[in-house]
């Protein structure tokens, strides 16, 4: 059977939240754009989603600020066109209303995700104490409810920098069992000068360099997830088993992932949602199929699996396979995507 295809649908590109470093530009994120009907059935109308495993994840923006209705017509739809699909949504938790508590225990299995980071995230009133308030309390009503909601957080440079204790203080006085991490790019900088390789792949330039990042982590586990442990607190990147497959990062995704923006562009990462250069077409102008095969999409796909030609040397590459696909295996740190200093202290506890 083929992999898994995931789904990204950005019924919006409007949000409740500021970013600063948002793969969203500023005018998208304040344009209150919204995917039609007719639009997302375009989307799901191929074979690219049938006779595999299928996950559809409804993001934005922020895919709560179109509303409870026009959310569960949204819903509604892609369960008739895809009614095996397993469905869920990324939601930055900065607003939480009951219909939304309701909507994920009816609708997607008790599944959601949300995103966060120390800092470099205010309200649109441009307060960092706000959001902080916000998602905590935000997070904590899923949790209070029986919904296991899994935090990514983003290892910006702000997060990186406030140190350890910080983060393990936070995730103390949250509600919240289940957190993972994301490497952190800087979409700002990189819309601001746009770099891609031949193969429309964006040079994604990072906030902290991977040495920092993964030292971040090392120091997490070995200086706080004893006690994290013991208040139920699990880290699935501490939990990772050498010879496993990876589960921290989705790597090899070109081939498996389509994003849908509201305007019926596509790409496949849906990091890439507002790179033009990554877009493998317009619903309105080219059959879904069409894009799945066009030229653009697989020469990604060639260009990333070639990318890990660069770990071959690497004892851990069978399991790891790279990291997250969307930045480079090295950058010149010492350090490198799939975090080495982690994978090399695993083999030493295994032994």
């Amino acid at each position: 059977m083929r992999s898994e295809a995931v789904g990204f649908i950005n019924v919006t590109r409007q949000c409740n939240v500021d970013c600063k470093r948002c793969y969203l530009t500023d005018e998208h994120r304040s344009a209150k754009e919204r995917l039609t009907v007719a639009t997302l059935e375009r989307f799901l109308r191929s074979s690219f989603w049938h006779e595999r495993e299928c996950t559809l994840i409804w993001e934005g923006g922020e895919p709560t600020v179109i509303g409870s209705q026009a959310m569960q017509l949204l819903i509604d739809t892609a369960r008739r066109v895809l009614p095996c699909a397993r469905q869920t949504m990324v939601t930055n938790c900065f607003s939480v209303p009951d219909w939304l508590v309701a909507m994920v225990r009816a609708e997607f299995g008790g599944l959601v995700e949300t995103t966060f980071a120390l800092g470099h995230k205010f309200s649109l009133a441009g307060s960092e104490a706000v959001y902080q308030e916000r998602f905590l309390a935000g997070l904590n009503k899923f949790w209070i409810e029986g919904i296991p909601c899994v935090v990514n957080v983003e290892l910006n440079a702000e997060t990186v920098r406030m140190g350890t204790q910080a983060l393990a203080d936070l995730m103390l006085k949250s509600q919240c069992k289940a957190w993972e991490f994301d490497i952190s790019v800087d979409f700002s900088r990189f819309l601001q000068d746009p770099i891609y390789h031949a193969s429309s792949t964006p040079a994604l330039p990072l906030t902290v360099p991977y040495q920092e990042a993964w030292s971040f982590l090392v120091d997490l586990r070995d200086g706080h997830y004893a006690k994290l442990k013991e208040s139920g607190i699990r880290i699935g990147a501490f939990e990772l088993k050498i010879e496993a497959d990876n589960t921290q990062f989705n790597v090899l995704s070109e081939d498996r992932f389509l994003t849908l923006n509201p305007d019926g562009t596509v790409t496949t990462n849906p990091l890439y949602s507002d790179l033009d250069e990554t877009f493998i077409g317009d619903l309105h102008l080219v059959d879904i199929n069409e894009m799945i095969a066009s030229r653009n999409r697989l020469s990604r796909v060639s260009y990333e699996r070639k990318r890990v030609r660069a770990c071959r040397e690497c004892q851990h590459v069978s399991y790891c396979r790279g990291g997250p696909a969307h930045v480079p295996v090295f950058d010149g740190s010492g350090e490198c995507a799939g975090g080495l200093r982690l994978w090399d202290s695993l083999r030493l506890q295994s032994a």
